[in-house]
């Protein structure tokens, strides 16, 4: 009787375990198998007689500070992030002066703050189990639940991208060399994304920014802190976003991240440094003041003086280094497709300013290079198909 018991109380423990984990698991094997197989292009160059400049309409003085990755306790702790509560993130990130500090809690998004006019809803998508491709989902509307989360080829990549862009204002790829949850050689074929978390502490991508605009797509930087413990001063004020807009309420936000009126910056000088020393340097930052075309020549200001400025071009190329200067100027070729802009300032502070991209037409026109393959995605799936019923057929007929 002793046995029979045992024997059925295993039986049954071993049911409510295949149940337990068997359900998840047959979820993300479907999700796999819905993934549609797509059709990649490589993009062409930027190419035309029109240049744009993001920074046509900029207004030097309406500069506003931005950080969008920041984590905060949830999830009863289980997650990176429990040493950061909300009121610290509040209080570090005022006395920095930032003019805006969201928080973009793992696959939720954080209401704290809604009250305020400038509250922009974000979250950090992606659960990476192996490989961290995640998405920063900025002015996201609901969190969507969907994810490839062991491995993902480029398809599943652009596949999210597309389907998070259904969720939120911008999906961005977040530290996208962080264990290669993006490669360089991705930023080729995605398509149909506006930012790119360029700088971030756990891994910068300006190889894989290069490699995104030297095949003709129009993506824009930002920068963010990515703070998983707030009150360690070492983990803040290292990358931001400085976007220009007379306004902080998230529309206007949106209109300049989308046009490009921003610029990363790199405070990488004061780490391991007295965080009192960070703030007096912080309130003392320097900021563009002039980004300007005149025929072929690009003229880049600060209110400071600029030890060094950088013009690089296709493939990252330097097109030219220029040191110890009030005004840097290049004149661009006919033969560049784009130009970007970096400076590096006193006490080690570094703009990474947006492209002067190559058009057809005076208003840039994107290209798209994915779309989905439908007769491939069709046999895959009439593929899956018969593999399953083989399968059930076997199951059956064995028992």
């Amino acid at each position: 009787m002793y046995k029979k018991i045992k024997n059925r109380f295993l039986r049954v423990v071993l049911a409510a375990l295949t149940f337990v984990l068997g359900l998840p698991m047959a979820y993300w094997l479907f999700v796999y198998l819905m993934a549609p197989r797509y059709q990649f292009k490589v993009g062409q160059p930027f190419h035309g007689t029109c240049l744009f400049n993001p920074y046509q309409n900029m207004d030097p003085d309406q500069w506003k500070q931005y950080n969008f990755h920041c984590h905060s306790r949830r999830y009863m702790g289980l997650t990176n992030g429990r040493m950061s509560r909300e009121t610290d993130i509040d209080s570090i990130y005022q006395v920095l002066g930032y003019d805006h500090y969201g928080i973009s809690d793992y696959m939720s998004i954080n209401p704290y703050g809604s009250e305020r006019p400038d509250y922009i809803p974000a979250y950090e998508h992606g659960y990476g189990f192996f490989r961290k491709t995640h998405q920063l989902c900025i002015g996201a509307s609901e969190v969507c639940m969907m994810d490839f989360p062991f491995v993902q080829n480029i398809d599943m990549k652009q596949h999210m991208l597309n389907v998070l862009q259904q969720h939120t204002r911008f999906a961005v790829p977040a530290h996208a060399s962080f264990t290669k949850g993006y490669k360089v050689s991705d930023m080729h074929y995605l398509s149909d994304y506006r930012l790119l978390e360029v700088g971030n502490p756990y891994g910068c991508a300006f190889e894989h920014w290069d490699a995104a605009l030297s095949t003709g797509h129009r993506v824009y930087a930002i920068g963010d802190d990515d703070t998983h413990r707030v009150l360690n001063p070492n983990e803040v004020g290292r990358y931001f976003t400085m976007i220009n807009t007379r306004d902080r309420n998230a529309e206007s936000v949106y209109d300049a991240l989308e046009n490009g009126c921003a610029y990363l910056v790199e405070f990488h000088s004061y780490y391991n440094k007295p965080f009192d020393l960070k703030v007096e340097r912080m309130h003392e930052l320097p900021h563009l003041t002039r980004c300007e075309l005149r025929g072929d020549t690009l003229m880049v200001e600060t209110n400071t003086y600029i030890e060094i400025a950088e013009f690089i071009g296709q493939e990252g190329k330097v097109l030219q280094h220029q040191e110890n200067l009030t005004q840097a100027s290049y004149v661009i070729q006919p033969t560049d497709t784009y130009v970007r802009v970096k400076l590096q300032l006193p006490h080690l502070t570094f703009f990474y300013l947006n492209p002067i991209t190559r058009h057809v037409t005076p208003t840039p026109i994107d290209q798209s290079t994915a779309e989905i393959n439908w007769p491939m995605t069709v046999m895959c799936y009439a593929l899956y198909l018969i593999i399953i019923v083989i399968c059930i057929r076997r199951i059956i007929k064995r028992h």
